[in-house]
């Protein structure tokens, strides 16, 4: 029996580590898909969060914009930041009395959201203005970073309009704004 003794032990030893192995392989394909789930509930709620901001922005219903937003806020194609919830209201407040004339609603196109972080997400979309006739005013494009804020959930704190067309891959091109 004595003679035998090391070879059950390695024995034993080789099951126990194989099924380890098997058992580290399933909790890292669980956790690969509930990745994949929270990716994807993360994405869907963001959308949501985006298409109720532009109700509101069409609306012009300047707090419920601002509530999409986690102040600071760079509006980088200003080169303004927005210190406050105050200061997101007032610069949607020039924005919108500066848009182009005639203005009367936008249509969403193309939206692209890709993950940056563990804690941001990239929104890149096109969009067309319109006037009451239905003519075309504008189309545009913008980058709007999404940050997951303890107790509030996504906001935005970064929004760059940008030519149509142009970063159809939605990163962010050059250094990443603060998250």
């Amino acid at each position: 029996m004595k003679k035998y003794t090391q070879t059950i032990i390695n024995v034993c030893f080789a099951i126990f580590i194989t099924m380890y192995i098997i058992q580290d392989d399933k909790l890292n394909k669980k956790v690969e898909f509930l990745n994949e789930e929270l990716e994807s509930a993360n994405i869907g709620l963001i959308k949501t969060l985006y298409t109720d901001y532009n109700t509101a922005f069409i609306k012009n219903d300047f707090p419920r914009i601002a509530s999409h937003f986690e102040a600071p806020v760079n509006f980088a194609t200003n080169g303004i930041i927005a210190e406050t919830e105050k200061d997101v209201i007032e610069t949607y407040k020039v924005m919108k009395a500066t848009i182009q004339e005639g203005y009367a609603y936008s249509v969403t196109g193309d939206v692209t959201i890709k993950r940056q972080s563990d804690n941001s997400y990239l929104l890149c979309a096109d969009f067309t203005r319109f006037n009451k006739q239905k003519e075309v005013l504008f189309k545009g494009r913008a980058e709007y970073l999404w940050i997951n804020v303890p107790a509030k959930g996504w906001k935005m704190n970064y929004l760059k309009g940008i030519d149509r067309g142009s970063n159809s891959v939605c990163i962010l091109d050059g250094p990443s704004p603060p998250s």
